[in-house]
């Protein structure tokens, strides 16, 4: 199949192809670039990191998803009529990644896709006319998976919502929701383990140890002003002085000031896997 597409669009040393674009305006694009599809579509607060390659039928990402450097999207049969790939919201592809759509690609909501990580949906090289294997097939990840760094998912892997994966794990066979699995091949340690309900104090003590390294971190990155942070019933406020911002950790929201350092703040939640989505990108200090 022949592509002729329509337009090209090109952003610093970037370029994207593509017959029909819905690209959100908030939308930021790294260094050398190159996305080619039929289709695009990219969320609001998106970001694409430098010398990321992405080619396939269509492309469809949610909103604040992050992408590190180094990404590559494509190989292999990437322009056939199954190859569509789909992206949550939230989902962070850290540096290196590999993902082969031969066949659709589907990653859920709240994912994260660590480093080195390998995504194949076709695997075939010596001849099958003398018995060696081969296999092809689409691959699914449900939402908040954790699937870090090394790690490879072979075709036809259907992979459940709620699981945390193993480093350096070989994903070959489909795995249920709410699983601990690890190892090569990827086996399942502990069904039934995530999510879990945390009690009142157990959560107050794991936000005010956080609380208690970032106020350290400020003293380290030199921020002089005033910080009171207080944390009480799954609300967390920072008052500086007459400004006052209120962050719900477990309704996910925010509200009042926006200053440098209430998005720190924000940001540094963020890493310790409290996730609060604004109109805005993530910006530290």
């Amino acid at each position: 199949m022949v592509f002729h597409f329509q337009e090209e669009k090109r952003k610093g040393f970037s370029m994207i192809k593509a017959e029909h674009k819905d690209i959100h305006e908030s939308v930021i694009i790294g260094e050398n670039v190159s996305i080619e599809c039929e289709k695009v579509t990219i969320g609001k607060y998106s970001r694409i990191g430098n010398n990321v390659k992405i080619k396939c039928k269509e492309l469809i990402i949610g909103n604040h998803l992050y992408t590190a450097d180094n990404v590559e999207i494509g190989r292999g049969g990437c322009t056939g009529p199954n190859s569509v790939v789909k992206i949550g919201n939230g989902v962070g592809i850290f540096e290196n990644v590999v993902i082969n759509p031969s066949e659709s690609v589907e990653i859920g909501d709240n994912c994260g896709i660590g480093a080195e990580v390998m995504i194949w949906t076709h695997g075939a090289w010596l001849d099958i006319t003398k018995g060696f294997p081969s296999e092809f097939g689409p691959v699914k990840i449900g939402d908040n998976v954790w699937l870090p760094a090394r790690s490879i998912v072979l075709p036809n892997v259907v992979v459940g919502d709620n699981v945390v994966i193993g480093t350096n794990s070989l994903v070959n066979k489909s795995l249920p929701d709410g699983c601990l699995a690890a190892g090569i091949p990827c086996k399942v340690i502990r069904e039934d383990m995530y999510p879990k309900e945390l009690g009142e104090e157990e959560l107050k003590n794991m936000v005010e140890a956080i609380l208690s390294d970032w106020n350290v971190l400020c003293e380290h990155k030199g921020i002089t002003r005033t910080i009171e942070t207080i944390y009480e019933n799954g609300i967390i406020i920072l008052n500086q002085g007459y400004e006052q911002t209120i962050y719900n950790v477990v309704d996910k929201e925010v509200d009042g000031a926006v200053n440098i350092v209430s998005e720190d703040l924000r940001d540094y939640l963020r890493r310790r896997g409290i996730k609060i989505y604004a109109d805005r990108f993530f910006k530290s200090i």
